[in-house]
């Protein structure tokens, strides 16, 4: 069906998208699928963003989609040296520097101003960090906007957790489903976890 679907929906794909995609391959560098970020950059329109805070750049795959296909800004947060610079690099040539901002930080260690507000906040990054993040930066979501949250379902093994024998991973995979716990549990949030991607989740903060 994705075969399918990807034949018929427009493409995405542009000469830096592509030059990306390699990228990450040759890297091995993990990227959101196509699914997952068709969702996002249509979420981004139907809410009319304009502010995105991403926790997690990599080489800048996701920002550079989000920037290319609307015209909000993306503050993008990486705490590796190496793919920061990579970022940067792809960031420049996409001519997306005035639209997207590369921070290289540790993103628990990263404070936006005060009274900076975002109209979506991406998260994408360190899983066994996922709900410090959410705690994190939720305040600076404004009412109405939304929290995005990727790979939530870790290649299906956080539904049959007993599909691994490495110790760590199974440690990780119950930090993921504690994490799903929290999300569909918390208060002031409407949340949906969806099959799209590697698990999508996606939180409306109340009014």
């Amino acid at each position: 069906m994705n075969d399918y679907l990807n034949r018929i929906n427009p493409s995405l794909k542009t000469p830096v998208i592509e030059d990306l995609l390699v990228q990450a391959e040759k890297l091995n560098t993990p990227i959101i699928r196509e699914d997952a970020i068709r969702l996002i950059l249509q979420l981004i329109q139907l809410s009319k963003t304009k502010k995105i805070l991403e926790i997690g750049t990599a080489i800048g795959y996701s920002a550079i989609m989000m920037a290319t296909y609307s015209d909000c800004h993306v503050t993008t947060i990486e705490r590796d040296e190496e793919s920061f610079k990579i970022a940067k690099k792809n960031i420049a040539k996409a001519n997306l520097t005035s639209q997207i901002d590369v921070i290289h930080m540790d993103a628990n260690l990263y404070t936006p101003h005060e009274e900076e507000m975002f109209d979506l906040l991406f998260i994408d990054a360190a899983k066994a960090n996922y709900e410090r993040f959410f705690e994190r930066f939720e305040a600076h979501v404004k009412p109405g906007g939304l929290i995005i949250c990727d790979n939530l379902l870790f290649h299906g093994l956080v539904e049959h957790p007993e599909e691994t024998h490495s110790k760590n991973t199974k440690s990780l995979v119950k930090k993921i489903d504690n994490f799903n716990r929290f999300l569909t549990s918390k208060e002031g949030y409407e949340t949906t976890l969806y099959e799209i991607g590697d698990g999508l989740s996606i939180s409306i903060k109340k009014e």
